[in-house]
């Protein structure tokens, strides 16, 4: 005897099934990622720092020391903080935010091929400059509609 369904409930039940798929392939991806990138990750750098030796790797980090002929940022990976030293008289501050694509050289050691170098003023600009679109929002919404405090709702202001 065949199953009778109520109109409408195979949409819910495709639903399910393609969320269920869905979630499974986001799992999937989450557990086994890194073995399709192009350069190895920081946290397969830590775990095995000789075997990546004389690779070409693509790091970003933070600058938290700089020296005269060195600098060192500290790049995050999950649950993986890790320190390179990168061997350049490029200039850099503390807090930049650099993105490094070199040779590494166990344990820790990158010499660039490139580098791009964000300064960290322009990564708090972005905040700035969200805090002026979010109060040029507010101007605009509030000069087309005006909020009644007794009905506890948003009016229009052109009725």
């Amino acid at each position: 005897m065949p199953i009778k369904l109520k109109p409408g409930s195979s949409r819910i039940i495709i639903g399910l099934v393609l969320l269920v798929i869905l979630i499974i392939l986001c799992e999937y991806h989450y557990t086994n990622f890194e073995e399709h990138l192009e350069y190895p990750s920081t946290k397969m750098i830590h775990q095995d720092p000789e075997y990546y030796d004389s690779q070409i790797i693509s790091e970003g980090g933070t600058v938290s020391k700089v020296c005269d002929s060195f600098f060192v940022i500290t790049s995050m990976d999950r649950d993986v903080r890790y320190d390179f030293v990168i061997a350049t008289k490029d200039r850099v501050y503390l807090g930049d935010h650099v993105e490094v694509l070199g040779t590494f050289q166990a344990p820790n050691r990158i010499t660039p091929d490139k580098m791009i170098v964000t300064p960290a003023l322009s990564g708090k600009m972005v905040y700035v400059r969200s805090l002026i679109g979010l109060l040029i929002l507010v101007i605009v919404f509030f000069r087309s509609w005006k909020f009644d405090l007794r009905r506890f709702v948003f009016i229009s202001r052109r009725v």
